[in-house]
């Protein structure tokens, strides 16, 4: 039986190491912790046992693989966590949630089998209030995340403002060559590649150009004691009042 990730779960204990970055013409900041949970070993022993997965089309997403529930405590843990790191690093002020939704994630598409979105980079929603959180959970894999700035607007992130002079400039662009987008290409410049380590998490604004830094599929991918697995946060955010 797998082993539970105790209900009253936490995260950034006393061994967990903070790196800032502020990358881009933007300077748009990306948090690195790690160390960050110190129970990796029980959330990939969950998420082989009790974790249902599904495709991610499925559920309407565009994720190039598997998608399954994570233990609520460890979201809501992950929630309390960086709230107060979102209100340092990215908004100078205090934040509060305002909806929040998290799973883990399994890439298992084959780089020839990917939709052109799927080739190119992308952002969660154009909304600079919502936050993204990767959790590397794998033991032996370093595809991590890459970030982009589009060549022909030389936006690195995309807002309700941008949207709309991003989306004419992208329907003009080349087609994205074959395969996962793992560094430059003719409509991207890759800004920043943060590799993948053992309970690694990186916070970042859903509304920055991004995309798996993936290299090559792991044997046994939908696996989750072998594949590429993290636990992923979507977090839509509030200024406190």
């Amino acid at each position: 039986m797998a082993t539970l990730p105790p209900p009253a779960f936490s995260f950034f204990g006393d061994e967990a190491a903070f790196t800032l970055l502020r990358i881009g013409r933007e300077r748009e900041p990306v948090l690195i912790v790690d160390r960050a949970s110190g129970q990796m070993a029980a959330l990939r022993d969950f998420a082989a046992s009790r974790s249902a997965f599904a495709p991610a089309a499925s559920v309407g997403s565009g994720y190039p693989g598997l998608l399954g529930p994570a233990p609520v405590a460890y979201i809501d843990a992950m929630v309390r966590a960086v709230l107060p790191l979102i209100a340092a690093h990215f908004t100078g002020a205090p934040v509060r949630p305002a909806r929040a939704r998290g799973n883990f994630s399994l890439v298992t598409t084959p780089a020839a089998d990917l939709s052109e979105d799927q080739r190119a980079p992308h952002v969660d929603t154009a909304d600079r209030l919502q936050f993204a959180t990767v959790h590397f959970l794998s033991a032996d894999h370093a595809d991590g995340t890459a970030f982009f700035r589009h060549r022909a607007t030389g936006f690195e992130t995309i807002d309700a403002e941008r949207l709309p002079a991003y989306q004419a400039a992208r329907a003009a662009d080349p087609a994205p060559p074959p395969g996962y987008c793992t560094g430059d290409d003719p409509a991207f410049v890759r800004i920043e590649a943060i590799p993948a380590r053992p309970d690694r998490l990186i916070l970042y604004r859903a509304a920055l150009l991004h995309s798996g830094q993936i290299t090559a599929l792991p044997d046994r991918a939908a696996d989750p004691r072998h594949g590429r697995l993290t636990g992923n946060l979507f977090l839509q955010c509030r200024m406190d009042a």
